[in-house]
């Protein structure tokens, strides 16, 4: 979800001229993810390239070009919108920031709003996976609680520390839902996901199962139960393969399982561990519902897949 919608609770193909004057008549102030900047701005790449690459240097934000601003210290609040002429263009805007920020923002979002003939500008600038940016002075700028102020050398040091690294995460498919006598046995598939910016490697993946038996499984697993105080758990380790950062889903392997008692939930309780990677720790939890949902999706063609957000 990005800040257009979270700002303004519609999807950004959906706002409206109605929706900015209605969001600006609630005078909410500027804050770390919130701008307001006077359509005049528009021509102004280089302090544009600041401000936007401040926001994707911190925690994101959002960044209405066409808005005035009221400064009643110590905050901002928006006055009026300041429409520009229609023939203001994305692309433009776009293609001007795009060559004074370095390296490029990914997922940097452009939503032009028009009204008769004339237009304003929603920006919506991620917290950058890839940091940190440098605008057009050379200089790697952050937001602060409103505008933004060029980082220390010591916090650019950190970012570029921290950049290429792995990102690994556990995708869990159904494969099979079986239910005998009220007693749900279910198999599935693991795979881990390099969605970071380096090769992961020395990767233990450890996973632990509550409310569920381990019946089987096959692929490079450990059982270590005796280590997690009888808990049904299995670990894997991986010290001589490598996963690359692609994107792409590798598969390592598959448990069958048995819910012990269906009117409880069961949980999956795993962590991650790699070089140079901070530790993954998550739940997966569901219940025979769930698994009901899951059987039906599964005969309409879907894929089946536990994840934490859904169940």
């Amino acid at each position: 979800m990005g800040f257009i919608e979270i700002f303004f609770k519609k999807d950004s193909k959906d706002i409206l001229a109605k929706d900015v004057e209605l969001f600006v008549s609630r005078k909410i102030e500027e804050s770390l993810n919130l701008e307001y900047k006077d359509i005049k701005a528009y021509d102004n790449f280089d302090e544009l390239s600041k401000d936007v690459s401040a926001f994707a240097n911190s925690e994101g934000g959002l960044l209405i070009l066409g808005v005035g601003q009221e400064k009643k210290r110590p905050k901002i609040f928006p006055t009026e919108i300041t429409w520009g002429d229609e023939f203001l263009s994305k692309e433009r805007l776009e293609n001007n920031l795009t060559g004074k920020i370095h390296p490029r923002i990914e997922g940097l979002k452009i939503v032009p709003i028009r009204k008769n003939n004339s237009v304003i500008f929603l920006l919506d600038i991620p917290q950058s996976e890839n940091p940190p940016h440098m605008a057009f002075d050379k200089r790697y700028h952050r937001r602060l609680n409103f505008g933004n102020s060029p980082m220390e050398h010591y916090e650019v040091s950190d970012f570029f520390g921290r950049r290429r690294k792995p990102c690994l995460s556990l995708i869990v498919q159904l494969t099979e839902i079986d239910v005998k006598d009220s007693t749900y046995q279910l198999k599935i598939r693991l795979f881990l996901q390099n969605s970071g910016k380096a090769i992961a490697k020395y990767i233990q993946l450890t996973a632990s199962f509550f409310n569920l038996e381990i019946l089987g499984f096959t692929g490079p697993f450990d059982r270590i139960d005796d280590l997690r105080e009888g808990v049904p758990s299995i670990q894997f380790v991986e010290l001589i393969n490598v996963f690359h950062p692609t994107g792409a889903k590798v598969r390592i392997g598959d448990i069958t399982l048995k819910i012990k008692d269906s009117l409880e939930k069961a949980i999956i309780t795993y962590d991650i561990v790699a070089e140079n990677m901070d530790q993954i720790k998550k739940d997966l939890t569901f219940d025979k519902v769930d698994l009901e949902n899951a059987k039906i999706a599964g005969k309409l063609g879907q894929r089946m897949f536990l994840t934490e957000e859904i169940f």
